[in-house]
């Protein structure tokens, strides 16, 4: 069973990362887990190497790490007043590129960071932080740019074809939802490349809910010429909380939802997105 008991939030300390930091809090609250801070600060050595003795000849970076560790220290201060552990991490000289294989190697169940998406900040931020933890990362991803709506997770929309080989996919999203006791909107987007007549979608989505926990899912289907637009027009009409989305990890579109489609949506779309990784 897919639970989240252990979440690692990603923050540089920005406003970004503070939303970051407000959802993490609210998951935390509901599913109990421990909270994991990670912050990367860049130094002129390698400060894990240096003797101490020679900690004072770079006094800016000492200073520059005393205020990461204050900062963290703050975090976990304001976690633990709900009753939340926590652990500070702080790691040196990591490039983005570093982090995934950071992430991959601990048994996270949840990341949570923020993006700027399109922005102005398109190609810096979602293409050098986001993008990369997204595309190379194994652990259930969430994406934030604003502060939560409410004070819970309420509603989640499943962006997804259906299929029943998507099977473990979906399982770990219901055993999620099921904690986080979330109602759930199964979404399809019906394009003309991969065109269903609705009776047929119909048909898979009642029989994939019936599989399901959640029997009072509901069902929508949008046709539009492609997945981004069709994810862009329901979630702009939906009052969820949070939308769920996998990627296969390809350059091109397979099963679900290739990098580049998974990368538009969290790019153009305001909401908390979850993405798994296939």
């Amino acid at each position: 069973m897919a639970t989240i008991k252990k979440i690692l939030l990603l923050t540089d300390f920005s406003q970004l990362s503070e939303f970051a930091t407000q959802h993490a809090l609210q998951i935390a609250k509901q599913t109990h887990a421990a909270v994991t801070f990670l912050h990367v600060i860049n130094t002129p050595v390698d400060w894990v190497k240096i003797p101490i003795e020679n900690e004072k000849r770079f006094p800016e970076t000492k200073a520059a790490i005393g205020l990461a560790k204050s900062k963290l220290s703050a975090l976990g201060m304001q976690f633990s007043k709900h009753g939340i552990k926590t652990t500070e991490t702080l790691l040196f000289n990591v490039g983005v590129e570093n982090i995934p294989s950071f992430i991959n190697g601990k048994d996270y169940d949840l990341v949570i960071m923020g993006s700027h998406g399109a922005d102005g900040f398109k190609e810096v931020a979602l293409g050098s932080n986001a993008q990369k933890v997204v595309r190379q990362t194994k652990v259930p991803t969430l994406i934030v740019k604003t502060e939560p709506k409410a004070a819970a997770y309420k509603r989640m929309v499943i962006a997804s074809n259906f299929e029943a080989n998507q099977q473990s996919f979906h399982s770990d999203l219901f055993d999620i939802s099921e904690q986080l006791k979330l109602e759930l909107d199964l979404l399809y987007v019906n394009t003309p490349y991969k065109f269903k007549e609705s009776e047929q979608i119909q048909d898979m989505l009642n029989n994939f809910c019936a599989h399901t926990a959640q029997k009072n899912c509901s069902i929508h289907l949008v046709n539009a010429l492609n997945e981004e637009r069709g994810v862009a027009f329901y979630m702009k009409q939906s009052n969820a909380d949070v939308l769920a989305i996998a990627t296969t990890g390809k350059s091109t579109l397979t099963q679900l939802f290739s990098p580049s489609v998974t990368e538009a949506v969290i790019n153009h779309l305001d909401i908390p997105t979850l993405v798994f990784h296939l």
